[in-house]
């Protein structure tokens, strides 16, 4: 006595309700963050990723501010194509991707190009494409797992892509990173072994911001590595500001058209090049 229970109808349409509005119901389990990602890289979708970027070096402290939009595409568990716009203080410039072949934009049409032709493309064995923000390759699960078991705080801090999410944030280390990602350099000229072996312990401050689904929605990371093996006193601050959306939208990188496209073999350098 006392009780009372909704009924069938109304429970029903407050699950419908839930759906319309993109929220999971409370009963469906939630992903871990690795396991949303390994499910995405399975299917067929992709993301877009729009990012700061922001550095400090030398001894008078330059600054440099850059942009990039870039487009992924992902299928059997890996990223198979991306389309990057770089823009900064140098110009611009765009990249297509596929696991084969790269596209370069080229935005001067130099003289080496065959005429009404702006694109150079070239052939791989394999591309090596990936998802990264500073010195973390996010779209490694690997890597991922490990920048959130350094997770050292966590609170519930506003909307991404029309979702509200989950800020993560903590500190890891360049020796940490590289031991899953050998890519993971210092200054993009150092491997940190042998006389640099003392890099290994530059931290890596990082955020991370999760939608319900678990997938990222905003990535923050801040480093503090030597300028250059020649002067290790001057420092170079690098902070990225990256944002991700269209996690649930279907996504097709292509290639640009075949008729403004040409190969190396196409080009024509003058004795000055």
């Amino acid at each position: 006595m006392g009780r009372w229970t909704l009924g069938p109808a109304l429970v029903l349409t407050a699950s419908i309700s839930l759906s319309i509005i993109g929220v999971p119901a409370e009963a469906a389990p939630r992903p871990d963050p690795v396991a949303a990602l390994k499910r995405k890289l399975n299917g067929h979708g992709g993301v877009r990723e729009s990012t700061v970027f922001r550095s400090v070096s030398g001894p008078k402290k330059d600054r440099v501010t850059s942009r990039a939009k870039t487009v992924f595409e992902f299928g059997g568990g890996e990223i198979v194509a991306s389309d990057l716009r770089f823009s900064s203080s140098l110009g611009d410039s765009r990249r297509i991707a596929f696991s084969d072949r790269v596209y370069v934009w080229e935005p001067g049409r130099p003289d080496y190009l065959p005429a009404g032709k702006s694109w150079i493309v070239s052939t791989t064995k394999k591309n090596d494409l990936f998802i990264s923000c500073g010195k973390i390759r996010l779209s490694d699960p690997a890597v991922l797992r490990h920048v959130l078991a350094t997770t050292t705080a966590k609170r519930p801090d506003g909307v991404y892509d029309g979702t509200r999410t989950t800020l993560y944030e903590g500190s890891t280390t360049i020796g940490e990173l590289y031991k899953l990602d050998p890519s993971v350099w210092v200054d993009n000229v150092n491997k940190p072994t042998g006389q640099h072996a003392s890099y290994r312990k530059l931290p890596v401050k990082w955020q991370l911001w999760l939608g319900w689904d678990q997938l990222v929605r905003r990535c923050q990371t801040r480093y503090d590595e030597p300028d250059s093996i020649w002067n290790v006193e001057d420092r170079h601050l690098v902070i990225s500001d990256e944002r991700y959306s269209g996690w649930h939208d279907p996504i097709d990188v292509k290639p640009p058209p075949a008729e403004l496209v040409a190969t190396r073999d196409e080009l024509v350098f003058s004795d000055d090049d």
